[in-house]
């Protein structure tokens, strides 16, 4: 491989590099660098001769890093930490300037708590700051975080992989939620009722990331699942309208009851308790705007959890 010579390698290939890594996309790398498609183009033409190697190349709407790009990356990305480190020193980050768009996953309970605090947050001190959320099941979180292409999990479980770092940040308990008035259920729901009763779930590729199934059927029996979804979002908008009843996170039941005219039931049959964690690469653990991220999303979990008495349990992670 032919020696680079370093003196012709302007800093801002580098950054325009990171960039369209992270987001598999021109055009998405130009608004995050508020640049114009032309200009990281361009940039990318420069990259190209200066390694001799394509980088990218296309896939679907967007681009794929070549194997010179997948090899380049780390060792890019931490020369760029380091760069910033030392420019940044102990300066305090100007959020009213800042600028970023940070790419996150999210699971549905998590985001109907917290995104409304975020960007009630973003639009009064950080206007320049973005959120893209990502499918949080379609996308392999752990894969997307190492590789720079997500910034951050809001996830039900933790993992285990080197570089990257997990945070329990609160518990998760569920409930029974029905329609308000629900003609097959009395004051308390029952045991024999709740399992009578036609049910929405989640998919069973989704169920498999919770204990619901096996504590229903080791400690309760066989329910009747009418209808399954692939989000939580869809629960509460048919549970709401139908005789159909659900089992859903309690805060994110709470939240959505007075939307959709629901009665919250306590589970008849004991459902364990999980746990929601975030998720980080230890390359970000120092990095000044994710870090606020963190912090802002860590403050909307205690403000949000005190209803339900999880605020203790929060601060305590």
């Amino acid at each position: 491989m032919a020696t680079i010579n370093l003196r012709n390698v302007d800093l801002n290939l580098l950054i325009v590099f990171d960039a369209v890594y992270s987001t598999g996309n021109i055009s998405h790398a130009a608004r995050q660098l508020a640049l114009s498609q032309p200009a990281v183009s361009n940039a990318l033409t420069r990259l190209r001769e200066h390694f001799d190697d394509p980088l990218f190349v296309r896939a679907g709407r967007g681009v794929k890093p070549t194997l010179r790009s997948q090899q380049m990356i780390d060792p890019v990305r931490e020369a760029l930490r380091l760069i910033r480190q030392q420019f940044d020193g102990d300066r305090s980050l100007d959020l009213a300037s800042y600028k970023r768009t940070f790419r996150i996953v999210i699971v549905d309970p998590l985001e109907a708590m917290l995104m409304p605090t975020l960007m009630r947050e973003i639009t009064a001190h950080a206007p320049h700051v973005a959120i893209e959320s990502r499918p949080p099941w379609n996308a392999n979180v752990t894969d997307d975080i190492i590789a720079g292409t997500l910034d951050l999990a809001c996830y039900t479980f933790p993992v285990s992989s080197p570089g990257l770092v997990f945070k329990t940040i609160c518990p998760c308990d569920h409930i029974i939620v029905a329609r308000r008035d629900h003609p097959g259920i009395s004051a308390r729901l029952d045991v024999k009722t709740f399992l009578s009763l036609d049910q929405v779930a989640l998919i069973p590729e989704l169920r498999g990331h919770t204990n619901i199934d096996r504590d229903i059927t080791t400690r309760g029996g066989n329910r009747r699942i009418a209808y399954m979804v692939n989000k939580v979002w869809s629960m509460p908008g048919i549970v709401g309208s139908t005789d159909l009843i659900a089992v859903m996170p309690r805060r994110f039941a709470e939240l959505m009851a007075p939307k959709f005219n629901l009665q919250i039931h306590e589970s008849p049959v004991p459902i364990s308790p999980q746990d929601y964690h975030m998720i980080w690469h230890e390359r970000n653990t120092d990095d000044s705007g994710h870090k606020w991220l963190r912090d802002t999303l860590l403050k909307a979990i205690h403000a949000e959890a005190a209803p339900t008495g999880l605020a203790a349990a929060a601060a305590a992670c």
